[in-house]
Formats: structure tokens, sequence, C-alpha cells
């Protein structure tokens, strides 16, 4: 997928990784974004002066950088669903000189000599080689920091997009560890989530007011996290048994399956879906807050899920099963367990008072969607 991504070229219609060239569109930029996706390395302080935190220089900069000089784009002015197509192809030349000088600085991984090619060759395709090789460390333990973070909501290294000398794990040993055995599986993904869900740390209890390491550096307990915006729509609409309906999008796609972050949705933005302008992973807010309690509580968006003709609710009751058994299913819907016994007599009570059945169900689902057992991986 990596070299896809970085050799990518041709219309944006037919091949999609060619959209890795449509938000950085110069070398500089594309230097610093490969850099720190891949390798979790922040270049961008190289491109003036020396690295102040590390042992990159300028030259290592622009080393990068010079891969990416013979990149063009093209408008094709062929009509899509999201406008005029476009492509990306390489120039017959272009040199990469040193800022201020007219020394040419030439295609360089970073710590590495420059790259020989011949005329017409894709230097790209010695970085993507390069990169992505057994024995380059920076990328293996740089995507298991990533995956590591995304499970746990702090990486072995913090932020998990800022590997360097001076900002170091917390678990040296184990980082090295699990990149080599992720290097040993051929980069599996699914054996690098397996190991990590499976793991005694991954299935610790998680604490909500911990009285030691309470921002979880040494993972001595789990830190209960929101759900990313994506994923918790999803889990709503699933909940609700509908479908999310998105302007200019297929019927039945997924919050997590959009293309563009431009597809308009007002619980996306309230919680936090980035724009995908920048690398960063600070980009994303995962933070709760009031306007998402609010939008949870008082959405008439939600209200409409609930009371969808076609909803979870209204195919239970249409099945003519008993309010125990259409509430137990609502928890395996939402919380993935049955109610307890001191739960079930508050449903009961609730079923009891309120104004139609099928409100007082509704209103079950809607508190267990609340719920931060619902809203919270913990």
């Amino acid at each position: 997928m990596v070299r896809e991504l970085l050799t990518a070229r041709g219309n944006l219609y037919t091949n999609g990784p060619v959209a890795y060239y449509f938000i950085d569109t110069n070398p500089e930029d594309l230097a610093e974004t490969t850099t720190q996706i891949f390798l979790g390395i922040r270049l961008q302080c190289a491109k003036c002066h020396h690295h102040p935190f590390e042992v990159w220089s300028q030259d290592d900069y622009y080393g990068m950088a010079a891969f990416f000089t013979r990149v063009q784009r093209k408008d094709t002015k062929e009509e899509g669903q999201f406008g005029g197509s476009q492509s990306v192809s390489l120039s017959g030349k272009g040199i990469m000189r040193f800022p201020g000088t007219e020394r040419a600085i030439y295609p360089r991984p970073l710590g590495q000599d420059a790259v020989q090619t011949k005329p017409g060759d894709d230097s790209r395709e010695a970085l993507a080689a390069w990169l992505t090789a057994r024995d380059n460390a920076f990328f293996a333990r740089n995507i298991v920091n990533r995956y590591w973070g995304y499970l746990f909501g702090r990486g072995l290294v913090e932020p998990i997009d800022d590997l360097r000398a001076t900002n170091p794990a917390s678990h040296p040993a184990l980082l090295d560890a699990l990149a080599k055995d992720f290097v040993a599986h051929n980069f599996d993904l699914k054996h690098l989530l397996r190991t990590l869900c499976n793991s005694r740390a991954y299935q610790l209890a998680s604490e909500i007011a911990p009285k030691r390491d309470a921002d979880g550096t040494f993972f001595t307990h789990f830190r209960p996290r929101r759900m990313q915006a994506e994923v918790l729509l999803d889990a709503i609409n699933q909940a609700a048994g509908v479908d999310e309906k998105f302007t200019g999008v297929a019927p039945g796609t997924r919050a997590i399956a959009l293309p563009d972050p431009s597809v308009v949705s007002y619980f996306l933005e309230t919680f936090g879906r980035p724009i995908r302008t920048s690398t960063c992973e600070c980009a994303r807010a995962s933070a709760p807050d009031l306007r998402q309690a609010l939008h949870l509580i008082n959405s008439e968006t939600l209200h409409a899920k609930l009371t969808d003709k076609t909803g979870r609710v209204a195919r239970l009751l249409a099945a003519k099963k008993s309010n125990l058994e259409i509430a137990r299913e609502l928890y395996l819907a939402t919380l993935s367990r049955l109610p307890n016994a001191r739960e079930e007599v508050t449903i009961a009570s609730l079923l009891s008072s309120a104004p139609t059945r099928q409100e007082g169900l509704e209103d079950l689902l809607w508190t267990l969607l609340n719920c931060p057992e619902f809203i919270f991986n913990h």
C-alpha cells in the first residue's frame, strides 16, 4: 500500500493512490508529509537550519524533497462525481536546488547515499524500496507505535508521529520487540493487531480516576476514550437500525467509508472529524465537550433515527416480542451485554410510566446511546 501511494501516477478516478499528491503539491511539503506519516519523523525544522533535536541537516531535507521534483499534476477536464478529474505524471526533468545557491541536490533517503538513476527512471521507486525495506527500523517502529497508540489511546512514543532520540519510548524494549516481530511477519497488520489485542496490557481494566500513572504513560490500566467521530456515528446507526443519508454518496455508505471530508455531516464535525489537510495526528479532536453531549441528548436527527418506521425499535415491536425481550436486544445492540437484574427493574419502571410502549422503548434506546459505556472504549 505504501509503495502504491508513493509511486502513484495516472488518473485520480481510476487510480485512488494518486490522491496522495493532491493535498501537498510541492516537493518540500511532500518530503515532510512522507517522512512524518511513514517514518514518524518530523523533518520540518531541517528546512531552514540543522534540526535542533535530531541529526537531520538541510541536505537531508532537500535530499528527500528531490524525490518529488518531477511530479506534475494535470486537470483532465473529465467531470465526475466530485468534479473535474486530475492526473499525476512525471515530467522529463526536475532538479532540486539548495536554497540561495545553484547547487544541485539529488534524491537521497535519510542517512543514505544519493540514489543513482538513469534517464527516465522514477526515483520514487527507489524511495519506496528503501522506506519499506525490512532493515529500515524507522518504518516498522513507526507503524507499530501508531497502532499501539490507536488501540491504547497513547503511543509507546507520544506524540505517535514524533519519533526521535530526544523523545524516547516509555518502553523501548517493547517497541523494539514489536517492530522486530512485525517485520518477521512480513508487515502483516492483522498479525500486529492480534498481538496487541491479545496482550495483557490491552485487556487490563479501565480506571476512571486512577490514583497512579494518571496519564497512562506506563499502561498500568486501560484509559477510557471516546470513539472517533466516524466510528461513533456508524455505531449509532447500527444500534438504531438505520442508514445515514450522506449527500452525494451511495445509499448505505458508512461514515468510515466516506471518500472525502467535504461530505457534509454536522455529527462528524461536532465530534471532531479532521479535514485531512494536515499530517499531524493532532488534527483530529478527541476530547469530549458540552456540544457533543447536547447533540446526543437533544438532536432531532438522532430522534428521527430512533423513531424511524424501519428502525430497530419498530421492527422489534412488529415481531410481537415482550418488553424484556426487546430490552435485552437493545442492550446487546448497544452495550454488547444483557441488562443485569437491577437494570431490568429500572427498565420495567420506565416502560410502565411511558406515554406509550413505543415511546418508552425509544427512550430506553436513546438512554443507552448516551451511556458512557456505549460512547467510550473502556
